[in-house]
């Protein structure tokens, strides 16, 4: 069959990996997340393995996914398992070891049960535990992977700009969130990425505001947090606006410290920066304006197959940017009984910046000057 980009890109993906077991002397690789089972192999179900040896790899799903793995995998051959699992790897993979103890890697995210399991059944290997060892291969990005993160950016930014064609005074958080999230699906997302983040008023000082029954009312600031899948991967988006000329002016120059904080931050974004510097291009001048204690999470994050990726983009992650990375720059401020602001946006991160990959306006009064005052 004709493979795919992401297909071709999945078997640069596994020789990725096993150049990696090489060099860490493992003889084989088991893989059970499934975003990384997913990077592996492009299979969207939701039960496989991956087995990877040092010249070989194998995709371990059940007979529910006989006919899926056969259109979606091509890096690895399809092996279709029957009762447990850890009893059919043993039997059809390390019956004969010749003496040899063979090493396998087992990742950190794998369940103590599960692990347990594989130890009492897979006795005559030794398993060797591994930290984000997919995570960090797949946290940069093929030219394929960065085509759906910029189509999922897109379909968001235009769910969005139906929204804003509508009045939004007067209609509760939750409902502007089901209107958000059909929109997107309606022009091609298969699901929202995270649950829709809209706060209002003083539920604007709650970074993770998940949208309430609220009413939505005139002259003050919303702040929507929202985003999508599609093809697999994710967008993530955040935009504050007001509702009516008449937002506190505490709120407004808020709302300029946090967009200047931003742009402070993608300047500051390239690759072989170390990550934390560029929170620390945002947070800087949030503090320089004395809001410092109102920015408590992290600048970003990676985005990809998951809504959160390596790097991470904040004061204490050890992580450098590498030419490939997709991540979020969302600075924010927020004031209990006040209100807050978030900006965020998508960038791929190049030798020589940052490259914005959702694209919205982030003028405060954009919803007042597209649908007109009440």
């Amino acid at each position: 069959m004709k493979l795919t980009d992401l297909q071709t890109d999945s078997i640069r993906s596994i020789k990725k990996l096993q150049a990696y077991m090489r060099k860490n002397s493992l003889d084989a690789f088991f893989c059970a997340d499934i975003p990384n089972v997913r990077y592996l192999t492009t299979f969207s179900g939701t039960s496989g393995f991956c087995l990877v040896f040092r010249d070989s790899a194998y995709f371990i799903t059940d007979f529910r996914y006989r006919t899926q793995a056969d259109s979606h995998v091509a890096s690895c051959e399809t092996v279709i398992y029957t009762g447990n699992l850890f009893d059919f790897i043993r039997k059809k993979f390390f019956r004969r070891t010749a003496g040899k103890q063979p090493s396998i890697g087992i990742e950190d995210s794998l369940p103590v049960g599960t692990f347990g399991e594989a130890e009492s059944k897979l006795t005559g290997c030794k398993f060797v535990r591994t930290s984000l060892v997919i995570e960090k291969l797949s946290s940069v990005k093929y030219k394929s992977e960065v085509k759906r993160i910029r189509r999922a950016c897109s379909i968001s930014g235009s769910a969005f700009d139906v929204l804003t064609q509508e009045d939004w005074v007067g209609k509760t958080e939750a409902e502007l969130s089901a209107m958000l999230e059909f929109n997107q699906k309606i022009l091609g997302a298969s699901k929202e990425s995270f649950d829709t983040i809209v706060a209002s008023g003083p539920r604007g000082a709650m970074p993770h505001g998940v949208a309430s029954a609220k009413d939505i009312e005139d002259d003050e600031f919303v702040t929507i947090d929202f985003g999508c899948f599609f093809d697999g991967y994710a967008s993530d988006i955040t935009r504050t606006f007001q509702t009516g000329p008449g937002v506190k002016p505490a709120l407004m120059k808020i709302y300029q410290v946090v967009r200047d904080a931003q742009r402070k931050a993608i300047d500051a974004a390239r690759a072989g920066v170390k990550a934390r510097n560029v929170d620390r291009a945002a947070r800087k001048h949030i503090e320089k304006h004395g809001y410092g204690k109102f920015f408590g999470h992290g600048t970003g994050h990676g985005v990809g197959l998951r809504i959160h990726e390596l790097p991470r983009v904040s004061r204490i992650s050890e992580d450098v940017l590498e030419e490939g990375n997709v991540i979020t720059i969302e600075p924010g401020i927020y004031i209990p009984r006040l209100g807050g602001v978030r900006l965020e946006d998508d960038f791929l991160v190049t030798k020589d910046g940052v490259v914005q990959l959702s694209h919205f306006s982030k003028d405060a009064d954009y919803y007042i000057s597209t649908h007109g005052t009440h």
